[in-house]
């Protein structure tokens, strides 16, 4: 979330620049040479106040996004999906081609003999950027320890302003109580898992591993509601383009439909990338998308969000 610079060139043909003749006997300044001119000087310092400026005014803005709890939540996820992906891509194996390629160049152009016994780049199985994705995926499990609250609230605002199509309102309904299984699954097996609530109970109803596996079916099906409520809300805009088409051809009304449009495209976008992902959780032995993937597909689905939420920062 460039001026170009213009050169005079002269139309007068190339003068000759004048030969001064050698001065013989002009005393010396006994002070030396003049000083350097503090333009150097000030123009560095200009510099670095523009950088304190930029600085401080995208902390600002940072911290309007960190305002709110969503906010927070979102930059949490999106550190997270970055150092996933960052990590696999270093410890990749073209990505460690190229290093090597790198270093082989090098020691050609400084003239050095490579060694026979080369050593390989270190690679740890937790890497840092692994752990910092591990932290910030933990954080996520814990804050939303509270997320069945604002379930509730949507289906509660949901049942008392319900809208006006039904099929709009009945996918609705649907989503929210899907959401609410798969909070309250994923929940338990965080807790469990951190000794809040006893395994032997837990191992009872098929383990850990299986209540997460059930509430990811129940996210799952909130992805699959989804896709019905955006073909239902492309309906529900062409018949109301067909019945008033003189509004939808004022300033307002196109503006409201370039909006209108933006949100379904980025909601589609979310639920394209997320709907194979969330498939591949579904088994327990996934359905063949790598690991090294997912922090790069989950990233994509929610990187037009947290893009409007970053600019949404500089209009505040």
């Amino acid at each position: 979330m460039t001026d170009s610079e213009k050169t005079l060139v002269s139309s007068e043909p190339p003068v000759a620049p004048e030969i001064e003749a050698p001065t013989v006997g002009k005393p010396v300044s006994p002070a030396g040479p003049p000083p350097p001119s503090s333009s150097a000087s000030n123009d560095t310092q200009r510099k670095l106040l523009k950088a304190l400026k930029a600085t401080d005014y995208n902390i600002e803005r940072l911290d309007r996004l960190l305002s709110t709890a969503y906010g927070q939540e979102r930059v949490f996820a999106a550190t997270g999906y970055l150092t996933h992906a960052l990590h696999h891509l270093i410890t990749s194996a073209p990505w460690i081609a190229v290093q090597t390629r790198l270093g082989l160049l090098a020691r050609l152009k400084n003239r050095t003999k490579s060694t026979r016994n080369t050593t390989a780049p270190s690679s740890s199985p937790q890497s840092r950027l692994l752990a910092l994705s591990s932290l910030m995926s933990e954080t996520r499990y814990t804050i939303r320890l509270l997320g069945l609250v604002p379930l509730w609230t949507w289906g509660s605002a949901t049942l008392k302003s319900p809208p006006s199509d039904p099929i709009i309102r009945n996918l609705t309904l649907a989503q929210v109580a899907v959401n609410m299984v798969y909070q309250f699954l994923e929940n338990v097996g965080y807790l469990a898992s951190k000794g809040v609530i006893s395994k032997k109970w837990i191992d009872r109803w098929g383990g850990i591993n299986k209540w997460y596996l059930w509430s990811i079916r129940a996210w799952f099906g909130h992805i699959i509601f989804q896709f019905f409520v955006l073909w239902r809300q492309v309906v529900l805009r062409r018949r109301k383009i067909a019945s008033n088409p003189a509004e939808a051809q004022t300033k307002e009304g196109q503006e409201e439909l370039r909006a209108e449009i933006r949100a379904w495209k980025k909601a589609l976008v979310n639920n394209v990338c997320w709907a194979p992902l969330c498939l591949h959780w579904c088994f327990e032995n996934g359905v063949g998308i790598p690991d090294s993937l997912s922090g790069v597909i989950s990233f994509m689905a929610g990187a037009w969000g947290f893009y409007d939420l970053w600019a949404a920062t500089a209009k505040s």
